[in-house]
């Protein structure tokens, strides 16, 4: 068996390092350990002994579990897609040739990216309330709708409001990465091809969207971990009413009647379902680099 060894620099490193693992530690690494154990756990106190699968399996038989991920899966979907699609038409339109000021547009879409998400919710909430929101008094001046639509209190568009409100949060995000992608690209390429005859959507099909395929993984895969655990949007905007009770306001809800272990199982399994999604993208990343 090697033995591993410690180099001088690095022993030296070492008091500096310590201070960050264990503040790691402290408000990571034992949290989850933590949680773990309690949905293993028979009580809220963690000392009545091993329950095994129990609160799992009490867990799969609850609708409202069943209904949370149809939920988490349609706000994902409804968000993470639009929100990229957004964001690369918009660094499509910025990085054009004949655009001006593209400093000043960039500065003025990511502003929807930088305000606390408390301050966008609770925004959006007002401009989408029934009795004098913005929203609807927009559409009824321009004839789209003839009377209020309840937006937030009713099932039809209580998850469509707040899936709008998440992709104009997070498409600037896409919006920057892949502006600062495209600013990359070789334009001999694109001068190639214009020479070959190659029109705008071939340049974008085999040249443009190849050439990002890395960035746009890694957009792809944070707006799919900020979107399996975003809280404070659904619950300040519908309190995960009207069918928009995802994952994380049922671990929430679950927490708030002090039904720990439950919580805690809620809590693991939405970990799981994020780092599936992480390491999905580690394989692919590791496959693409072999």
């Amino acid at each position: 068996m090697k033995k591993f060894y410690l180099t001088r620099d690095e022993k030296k490193a070492i008091p500096f390092i310590l201070p960050g693992v264990a503040v790691t530690a402290l408000l990571i690494i034992y949290p989850l350990f933590y949680i773990i154990s309690m949905s293993f756990s028979e009580n809220a106190i963690g000392q009545n002994g091993f329950a095994g699968l129990t609160n799992y399996l009490r867990l799969f038989k609850n609708p409202m579990f069943t209904s949370s991920i149809w939920n988490t899966l349609v706000w994902t979907l409804g968000t993470v897609i639009p929100a990229f699609l957004l964001g690369f038409i918009l660094a499509l339109l910025i990085n054009r040739r004949g655009t001006r000021i593209k400093g000043v547009f960039r500065s003025l879409i990511f502003v929807a990216w930088i305000i606390p998400g408390v301050v966008k919710a609770t925004a959006w909430k007002w401009l989408f309330t029934t009795d004098g929101g913005m929203i609807n008094h927009l559409l009824m001046s321009i004839g789209v709708i003839e009377k209020e639509i309840s937006w937030l209190s009713s099932p039809q568009y209580a998850m469509l409001s707040v899936i709008i409100v998440q992709v104009w949060a997070c498409a600037p995000y896409v919006m920057l990465m892949m502006t600062a992608g495209l600013q990359q690209l070789p334009r001999d390429l694109y001068e190639s091809a214009e020479l070959d005859g190659a029109g705008w959507f071939k340049k974008l099909w085999y040249i443009t969207l190849p050439m990002l395929k890395d960035v746009s993984f890694i957009c792809i895969l944070m707006l799919l971990v900020w979107a399996i655990n975003e809280f404070s949007l659904i619950f300040i905007m519908t309190s995960g009413g009207q069918k928009t009770t995802t994952l994380s306001i049922l671990v929430y809800n679950q927490f708030q009647v002090l039904n720990i272990n439950s919580a805690s199982a809620s809590a693991v399994m939405q970990l799981l379902i994020t780092m599936i999604f992480a390491a999905l993208y580690v394989k692919f990343v590791i496959k693409e680099e072999n």
